[in-house]
């Protein structure tokens, strides 16, 4: 071995001893962890939570002594959705309030606070939209800044500084300071497109540990078993775009498998309906790939022409998606024999989207689908959806309980919802 050679693998065995005395010496052991933490990859600042399942009590769909009332996207309208609760004469120690997210940010921002505030003083039901993912995201985002050395102090220096300045644009000077003072080291870990000093960064840095643990709280989607509902802020799909609703492995197009113990009671089907129905649901929820990526729940709206989802107006509303497949459910009896797929009925049971985020389209009703968002925060009427037990009746049980001057009145406010109704009631944001 030349000597050369010989110097090379000394250098290295004397390095590879200083970094074994390194990382066994207690007194420098956590220092190096901290500088080999910073030197990690970005961490995931989504949070994201996933589905989670309601029960009977938490959405009494049957209960004559309580409501269920779902508001549509709030944007920190605070005012209107405090004179909404009014309207509904709404009591929390009987009726269950849930939302369809977007509860805070684009509205003002003492709204936002305030609904924040409120939401999770009152630990309120709901899933995530978009727009509360963004505060999420920033929240998490400083959370990280201030365990990197030296990352209080430029937080504390840049908002000082913005303070000072006062500017009517916020995002625009923060991004020309950026980009002029800033140290590259912190304007390197601004995740690119992400605006410092929006709205959502404002609130993420008002807010309280409660609120963000709030907002961490909400799932992407909730699903209601016993009322056969799926609520997601963008909404859900019932198949996969790529393929025929009737393919084999859309889950819609079969029958799922009774668990390991379960069989099939021929003679009383109707014992094992509620199980299959739950698993079928469930299915749709982790058997579409489209269902399993956040960004679909959050921001979807449609479905183009090359079977992808979209954020834009283009393409098929992925509502219209979803109730031609249902329309095309005629359960299970008919279907548990055949081996041949039919393209104009599913071996399924309907369910129901209620969603929001398509303001553009404002309230939005369909058959099996609901859509809350009409579009408070531009000054238009924020939506609810009121579910009771006398409402999960035919229209003409209803006619018979209710006086025949209402009849009409009612008629225009209630909907179809499941094998019952529901009512819309709303009020003006303006």
């Amino acid at each position: 071995m030349s000597p050369a050679s010989l110097r090379q693998v000394g250098a290295a065995t004397i390095f590879t001893i200083f970094c074994i005395y390194l990382f066994s010496s207690g007194t420098v052991k956590n220092d190096i962890w901290r500088f080999a933490s910073s030197l990690r990859h970005t961490p995931d600042f989504s949070r994201y939570t996933p589905p989670r399942v309601l029960s009977e009590d938490e959405f009494p769909l049957h209960d004559p002594h309580r409501r269920v009332v779902l508001v549509g996207d709030v944007h920190g309208m605070e005012k209107p959705f405090r004179a909404l609760l009014d309207k509904l004469s709404y009591d929390p120690s009987s009726d269950v309030l849930l939302h369809v997210g977007d509860i805070i940010a684009k509205g003002p921002h003492e709204g936002s606070m305030a609904v924040l505030s409120y939401m999770a003083q009152n630990n309120v039901t709901g899933v995530r939209g978009n727009h509360d993912q963004k505060v999420i995201e920033w929240r998490s985002w400083l959370e990280w800044i201030r365990g990197i050395d030296g990352g209080k102090r430029f937080l504390t220096d840049f908002h000082a500084k913005a303070k000072a300045a006062s500017p009517d644009d916020p995002e625009e000077w923060a991004e020309k300071h950026i980009k002029k003072i800033t140290k590259r080291k912190w304007r390197n870990r601004i995740p690119d497109g992400w605006k410092i000093l929006s709205d959502h960064y404002r609130i993420a840095r008002a807010m309280s540990d409660a609120e963000y643990r709030y907002l961490l709280s909400l799932p992407l989607v909730l699903h209601v078993p016993t009322a056969h509902t799926f609520i997601a802020h963008a909404g859900v799909l019932p198949s996969d775009p790529r393929y025929a609703p009737y393919h084999r492995r859309q889950p819609l197009a079969r029958i799922p498998d009774l668990p390991h113990g379960v069989k099939h009671d021929k003679a009383s089907p109707e014992k094992t309906l509620p199980l299959l129905r739950r698993l079928q649901e469930t299915a749709v929820l982790t058997d579409v790939p489209q269902n399993t990526d956040p960004w679909v729940t959050l921001n979807m709206r449609g479905v183009l022409a090359d079977h992808s989802v979209t954020r834009s107006k283009d393409g098929k509303p992925w509502s219209d998606v979803w109730n031609h497949d249902i329309d095309l459910c005629e359960g299970f009896d008919q279907h548990m024999h055949l081996t041949k797929h039919s393209k104009t009925a599913l071996p399924c049971y309907p369910a129901t989207v209620v969603y929001g985020h398509a303001a553009g389209r404002g309230l939005d009703v369909k058959r099996w689908s609901i859509g809350l968002d009409s579009g408070c925060v531009y000054n238009n009427r924020l939506s609810s959806l009121v579910i009771e037990s006398k409402f999960q009746k035919s229209l003409q049980e209803l006619k018979d309980e209710i006086e025949v001057g209402d009849i009409e009145a009612r008629k225009k406010l209630t909907i179809p919802f499941g094998d019952g109704k529901a009512r819309i009631i709303d009020i003006t944001c303006k």
